[in-house]
């Protein structure tokens, strides 16, 4: 009887064992949790990268011949004139998340004998977001057609750097009458086929971009060392890339509306888009690329050099996806020799 008389004390004692050990356990998830979340608020706090605001942007990069100008859609234009005014012009756009001043070595070079235009495209450098929000190759087209109306540019060669290039290839398919020789330096617009000599491997700002579970982040966070690694992915003599070039990409990319730009843009890259048709560009085209590109394959070239018909096509060894400002002395001088050559000069 003794020992039935205890099973009701033992049960309840361990019933008690398993209240305040399940309080006790409550207290340090939540404890947990708590140091969780702290931690998580402090990584916020330390790699939260703000806007700069727009007037301190131009302040520091809208030097020299920089001007802006209003568009009829709204937008407001940052650009260059710079050079000779009774030489050629060359109307040039720079790449994915880079600005006018990818071209300032060209500048430097050509500039006695030609007029060059440098423009910041839609959602890029100084011209930041557009009231249309339309950041494809047709946005990017209407816009360009609006700014070259507004300056009264009349027959110009058009060039471009990877998306630039895209943009280019769209505007002669669009515009062919504006132009007289396109330059395609690494140019988007045909994906790569697969097995290329060189594997794409973009900067990881390109992969995460466009998605609708990062583009928040990449929107309120980014990182310094993100903008370091999307230029040593483009460029193969990482000696070249200083201070001054990261700063410079990194801060413009921060101009308020650039990066949630740049995720509506991707994201309309990753809808899927068809190769744009090259072979119906009979303008004449120089095409340069370098050997070494990671980002959009030298074969990428090579099918657009074999796509328009009587282009030209130099290829720069153990150079990557920027050749204007990896070696611009020297590409400089085939923008040169083209122009030279097709009469133009």
């Amino acid at each position: 009887m003794k020992s039935k008389s205890l099973w009701p004390i033992l049960i309840n004692f361990a019933k008690l064992r398993l209240y305040f050990g399940g309080l006790f356990m409550m207290k340090w998830f939540k404890v947990a949790l708590a140091l969780i979340g702290l931690a998580l608020m402090l990584v916020l706090f330390l790699a939260w990268t703000p806007d700069i605001p727009a007037k301190k942007l131009e302040e520091k990069y809208a030097t020299g011949a920089s001007d802006f100008i209003e568009l009829p859609s709204g937008a407001r234009a940052h650009y260059r004139m710079q050079g000779n005014t009774e030489g050629q012009t060359l109307l040039l756009l720079h790449g994915s998340n880079s600005s006018l001043h990818t071209w300032e070595a060209w500048v430097d070079a050509l500039e006695t004998d030609h007029f060059i235009v440098t423009v910041d495209l839609p959602g890029h450098g100084l011209t930041g977001p557009t009231p249309a929000d339309d950041y494809t190759y047709k946005g990017m087209v209407d816009f360009l057609h609006d700014f070259k109306t507004a300056l009264n540019l009349k027959k110009f060669i058009l060039g471009g750097n990877s998306m630039g290039g895209a943009v280019t290839m769209s505007y002669a398919l669009a515009h062919p009458e504006d132009l007289t020789a396109l330059i395609l330096v690494d140019a988007a617009g045909i994906a790569p086929p697969a097995n290329t000599k060189i594997a794409v491997n973009r900067p990881k700002a390109f992969n995460l971009a466009g998605r609708w579970y990062t583009d928040w982040i990449l929107e309120n966070i980014t990182p310094r060392s993100l903008v370091e690694e999307g230029l040593k992915t483009s460029i193969v003599d990482h000696s070249l890339i200083n201070d001054a070039m990261i700063d410079r990409y990194w801060e413009l990319a921060r101009r308020p509306g650039n990066r949630k730009a740049t995720g509506l843009r991707f994201a309309w890259y990753r809808e899927g888009r068809d190769d744009l048709p090259a072979n119906e560009i009979t303008l004449p085209t120089l095409i340069l690329w370098g050997e070494f590109d990671s980002l959009i394959p030298l074969e990428v070239g090579q099918l657009i050099h074999k796509q328009i018909a009587g282009s030209e096509m130099v290829v720069y060894p153990n150079i990557g996806h920027i050749p204007m400002e990896e070696i611009p002395a020297i590409t400089a001088s085939a923008v040169r020799n083209f122009i030279a050559t097709q009469g133009m000069d």
